[in-house]
């Protein structure tokens, strides 16, 4: 009876222990360059969504869906990602990704219909799902303390965000919307051979490698972190925002590429301010009080939209929006990854709610825009935030026990 109990127990430590990755992590500065320009990649693409609509005669919610199939790459490649991190290790997970986005982005590059813009952001979407992948996992391997992995992410991918937009605005101003295609395939070649940098400098080094740590290696049942992820869902559709943003400003004031892509480089900007003393709030107050706060300057900086009367009084309730959604995700996240064990399936986790909420989003805003008006998103997101917070808060429904991590 004993030794049939001490293998059942060895046999639960096995499947509870995870094994270490056969690969190193990229090593945290070359893991921060990553996202960096993955972020860069990603964020083009907003300021041409009105040139795009021209120019394929769409209606809002085909616009919508340019995003949305991105975002369905990127959820369905989360699920190699977050297996093979383990297996195949983040360097040669992250160059596969370079790969495959560089043959997305000249598939967009030569569209010739929608159709083929559409598969063409999907294989973007697989691509940048193994490099966020990659590079986050290998942050938070690097730096596992409270808060600080999504504060770096964060910083990281604003900085890519920042110079994304400008450049997209510039570039679809002069050269037009296939251009700043060009500029990911480009892109992406720097980001499948970066990985492949990185592993080499490590080898060569003579100091400890970077990337060891103390993060737990327990795999933790989803179950236990279902109502976090649920959350970071309804707080990534939300990120529809970037979708009807520039088709708001355009028909309302007639908003030219380069001034939309500085109403959403106020949003960008705003992320960068705001992720280091949303990680010290973190620290101090903890993510579940952190998250509630942020969900509610969200929705007040999205409606407050409705109440600017030109095209640059948008600026403040954009940075509200800003602000609040940077509280929101790196609170969000935070939780998700601390009660998943800081491991892959956590990361991966993670990645396929948020992007899934990318999805969700998109479609659903454009939906509204045609059905109703382009104002609309800009009423219905916000009360989302509002049962989002309600939940949260509000005795017998998403209670704080059930959805909060402890600093």
């Amino acid at each position: 009876m004993s030794r049939a109990a001490n293998s059942d127990d060895a046999s639960n430590v096995a499947r509870v222990i995870r094994q270490p990755p056969a690969q190193p992590f990229i090593s945290f500065r070359f893991a921060l360059a990553l996202v960096t320009f993955t972020l860069w990649s990603t964020d083009v693409m907003s300021p041409a969504l009105p040139a795009i609509q021209d120019d394929f005669l769409l209606s809002a919610k085909a616009v919508g869906l340019t995003v949305s199939f991105f975002f369905l790459g990127r959820l369905l490649g989360n699920f190699p990602a977050a297996r093979f991190l383990d297996t195949a290790g983040s360097p040669r997970v992250a160059s596969i990704g370079g790969l495959v986005m560089v043959l997305g982005s000249v598939t967009n590059a030569v569209a010739p219909n929608i159709e083929v813009l559409y598969a063409g952001r999907a294989l973007q979407g697989v691509g940048i799902a193994l490099l966020v992948n990659a590079g986050l996992r290998s942050i938070l391997s690097a730096r596992p303390g409270r808060g600080v992995a999504m504060t770096l992410y964060g910083i990281a991918s604003t900085i890519g965000s920042v110079i994304g937009l400008q450049s997209s605005g510039l570039l679809t101003g002069s050269y037009g919307w296939r251009s700043i295609f060009v500029l990911s395939a480009m892109l992406g070649v720097v980001l499948t051979i970066l990985p492949i940098v990185s592993t080499s400098v490590a080898r060569r080094s003579l100091r400890p490698v970077e990337h060891t740590s103390t993060v737990a290696g327990v795999i933790v049942p989803l179950r236990t972190y279902l109502a976090p992820l649920a959350i970071n869902f309804l707080v990534f559709c939300n990120y529809s925002i970037w979708v009807i943003v520039p088709l708001y400003a355009q028909r309302q004031f007639d908003a030219s590429p380069t001034a939309t892509a500085n109403l959403l480089l106020i949003i960008t900007i705003t992320h960068l301010a705001a992720a280091v003393p949303v990680s010290r709030a973190i620290g101090r107050f903890g993510p579940s009080r952190v998250l509630v706060s942020s969900l509610l300057i969200a929705a007040a900086g999205s409606a407050g939209i409705l109440l600017a009367n030109s095209v640059w009084l948008l600026g403040l309730p954009l940075a509200l929006y800003g602000a609040g959604m940077v509280g929101a995700v790196n609170s969000g996240g935070d939780i998700v990854l601390h009660r998943g064990g800081a491991g892959s399936r956590a990361v991966g986790s993670l990645r396929q709610t948020s992007d899934l909420g990318r999805v969700i989003g998109p479609i659903v805003a454009g939906a509204i825009a045609d059905a109703l008006s382009y104002s609309a998103p800009f009423v219905v997101f916000p009360f989302l935030m509002l049962v989002v917070v309600a939940g949260i808060v509000v005795p017998g429904g998403l209670g704080p026990r059930t959805v909060t991590e402890n600093a």
